[in-house]
């Protein structure tokens, strides 16, 4: 019962870490985690030797985190691959830039999670917005019952108490309300016409830093694939395609305007020529033209994508006014 109750409720602190980090992807994912300097607050000394349960690991302008709290955000993430992954894919170095480790990029992803979580709460304050007492009580009650359902040996290994859970509760249900503030703040309005689009297929082939013509040559190749293979795109696409997946919904607000017009003139099952834009080629195959519900949804997708915007850019002028520290010891680490 415990085990079910901690699952329960760690899917839901993990889910909500994880569309915090998600939302920021663009302000700082994938850099490196180092000290950023500011006129605006100068950030608190943080410390660089062996550090205790009350070092501080680093420095959101005054704001301190100590070293038990990293603790407890390096837990949560570990526990996201628990039983999933053997503990020497930690020291892995095989898959990421600058022969990082598994490990080492794990360090700077939790660094980073703070480092935005610091900086949304300190222009909460600036702000005046607070989570109402309901949104505080589910905050507690969620960190009361986590605590509750984890063993003393793995409190006392993690450094977790109730207190700093607690707080670590709260101030993700606040960056969660920041989110809904700015983003509140967004056009919703998509008229009938904007709102056109069509689910598809994409083999997207980059030409950035490429022999331009070669990539021509391949996406033609890649074409002749495509309608010789009755209808398996889908395959191809997967095994040739450079973008991060094979579906999509394209519409008439996508800012590739050559894609967006072959794609809203294809017909059910049918696959376009090779689509030149800016950034590549493009192969298309129409899986479901535009329809009342394809269009919604492609609404709901533009709508949730300004939101986005509008909070990256809120956050990148928040984080511009306060210096960051991070102890030498994390990132050795």
């Amino acid at each position: 019962m415990r085990d079910r109750r901690r699952r329960k409720l760690w899917r839901g602190l993990a889910a909500a870490l994880c569309s915090l980090s998600l939302i920021l992807t663009a302000c700082g994912e994938g850099e490196a985690v180092q000290e950023t300097t500011s006129t605006s607050e100068r950030a608190a000394a943080v410390n660089n030797g062996t550090l205790s349960e009350d070092s501080v690991a680093l420095s959101v302008g005054k704001t301190t985190i100590p070293y038990k709290e990293y603790r407890i955000y390096y837990y949560f993430m570990e526990n996201q691959y628990a039983g999933m992954l053997d503990g020497s894919i930690w020291n892995y170095t095989g898959v990421l830039e600058g022969g990082k480790s598994i490990g080492q990029e794990a360090v700077e992803n939790v660094l980073r999670l703070i480092i935005q979580v610091k900086v949304i709460s300190k222009a909460a304050a600036v702000q005046g917005v607070t989570l109402a007492a309901d949104e505080k009580e589910e905050a507690d009650y969620n960190a009361r019952q986590f605590c509750e359902s984890l063993t003393d040996e793995v409190k006392q290994a993690n450094g977790i108490t109730q207190p700093l859970l607690t707080q670590i509760f709260e101030e993700n249900k606040l960056a969660e309300k920041m989110y809904r503030v700015v983003s509140g703040q967004v056009d919703v309005n998509v008229t009938a016409e904007q709102a056109r689009a069509a689910r598809v297929q994409l083999i997207w082939l980059r030409t950035e830093g490429q022999d331009k013509a070669a990539v021509k040559q391949r996406a033609d190749s890649r074409l002749q694939q495509a309608t010789s293979s009755a209808g398996r795109l889908y395959r191809l696409a997967k095994e040739n395609t450079q973008a991060g997946d094979v579906e999509y919904i394209i519409g008439q607000m996508d800012a590739r305007k050559n894609l967006a017009a072959a794609v809203l003139g294809l017909k059910q099952y049918q696959i376009s020529g090779v689509i030149e834009e800016q950034d590549g080629y493009y192969i298309a195959y129409c899986v479901k033209p535009s329809s009342r519900k394809i269009n919604e949804e492609y609404k709901n997708q533009v709508v949730s994508e300004r939101q986005i915007s509008q909070f990256q850019k809120a956050y990148k002028e928040w984080s511009g006014q306060y210096e960051v520290k991070v102890s030498k010891s994390l990132l050795a680490e």
